[in-house]
């Protein structure tokens, strides 16, 4: 519960995070979960860290802040990220997949 007497933990009674719990993962974090990743939490879109498909609950230790590229690529694939604890009451994940190929300067 929050200072309020709100709940915070909701289990699987809701897939989506409340008001409350974003707010206070937005104090949690400063940017995107996944590692080396600018973009600011407060753009995140809040996400399960345990998918909820998979069921994962939308408790405060079960989610945290992703950008929509990184929210969509850590569902297509999985394989590519590693989960890892950032701190008290946060997630982090590395990025272990292919690095994209870039075309400019390269001669033909």
């Amino acid at each position: 519960m929050d200072a309020d007497g709100c709940v915070l933990d909701v289990g699987r009674t809701a897939r989506r995070a409340t008001r409350r719990q974003r707010r206070t993962i937005l104090t949690r974090y400063t940017r995107c979960m996944v590692d080396h990743c600018p973009m600011p939490a407060h753009l995140c879109q809040i996400d399960h860290i345990t998918n909820w498909s998979d069921g994962g609950t939308t408790d405060l230790d079960n989610l945290g802040p992703t950008c929509q590229f990184h929210n969509r690529d850590r569902y297509r694939n999985p394989a590519h990220y590693q989960l890892h604890r950032a701190g008290k009451n946060r997630w982090g994940f590395t990025y272990l997949g292919p690095r994209p190929s870039t075309r400019a300067g390269r001669a033909r």
